[in-house]
């Protein structure tokens, strides 16, 4: 069924990214005005000069740090916190007003206040942990709630070690729900990070690239690098998808 589907939603993504650019070069043409809205053409032709500038990669692998950092550290902080809540009720109770405060806190406050109080490298890790950790706890602890409590019971009356426990049994369980939210926490991050750039403004990363092209009034420069988020968030969403599809086919050979 796969095979026949597959092909039938690249064409209908592929008609959809299509049909956006002729809409944005018709705008474009009759707008013609590069400085309100360039071209595609024109976007990419400066996409062009930007690939030969090493700057550009700086920037960029720069801001995949920060992504990979804020990331990975929300990741593990959400998986210790997400299991210990999800069997401990005590300490889901002591986490949900904290939760509740930080999914509710506007982002560009949690961005200016990070910008007061930080450098600009701790402020880019401290806004996405803000706003990326409940994302991966909620899914984390969605997952804890809904394992089946007769296989967890059979785990505590034979004894079997904790690590046996999370690598055969917690964390597979956990997979569905956990490939869900660090699917939305990547993308998320990404953008967090991003944001977090323009206003912090670090030594180089594509948030400060967009700050520079601003400054410069330089809209083909701010839509490049906005096509350059898109390829990495699209990129990382792939990645994700064949690891995603490798541990499923590893899950059913073991």
């Amino acid at each position: 069924m796969m095979p026949s589907t597959s092909p039938s939603r690249r064409r209908w993504a592929v008609a959809s990214a299509t049909v956006a650019i002729l809409l944005w070069a018709l705008v474009a043409h009759l707008v013609d005005r590069d400085i309100v809205l360039p071209g595609p053409l024109r976007t990419l032709a400066y996409l062009g000069t930007m690939s030969s500038q090493w700057s550009t990669w700086e920037a960029i692998a720069a801001t995949l740090r920060r992504v990979a950092l804020s990331f990975s550290s929300n990741l593990v902080l959400a998986l210790a916190l997400g299991m210990g809540a999800g069997f401990i009720q005590a300490l889901e109770e002591a986490l949900k007003p904290l939760v509740t405060v930080m999914k509710a806190v506007p982002t560009m406050g949690v961005i200016l206040l990070s910008v007061i109080w930080f450098d600009s490298e701790t402020a880019v890790v401290f806004v996405t942990t803000l706003i990326v950790f409940p994302v991966l706890y909620s899914a984390v602890l969605s997952g804890v709630h809904h394992l089946d409590q007769g296989l967890i019971q059979m785990h505590r009356v034979f004894h079997i070690p904790l690590f046996t426990t999370l690598r055969r049994f917690l964390l597979p369980s956990l997979r569905p729900q956990l490939t869900a939210g660090i699917a939305s926490g990547i993308g998320l991050s990404m953008k967090v990070v991003v944001a977090a750039e323009v206003l912090s403004q670090p030594g180089t990363g594509i948030g400060t690239m967009f700050q520079v092209e601003r400054a410069s009034l330089n809209t083909a420069g701010v839509f490049a690098w906005s096509l350059v988020v898109v390829v990495l968030t699209a990129g990382l969403d792939l990645l994700l998808a064949a690891l995603k599809h490798r541990g499923e086919v590893s899950h059913a050979r073991s």
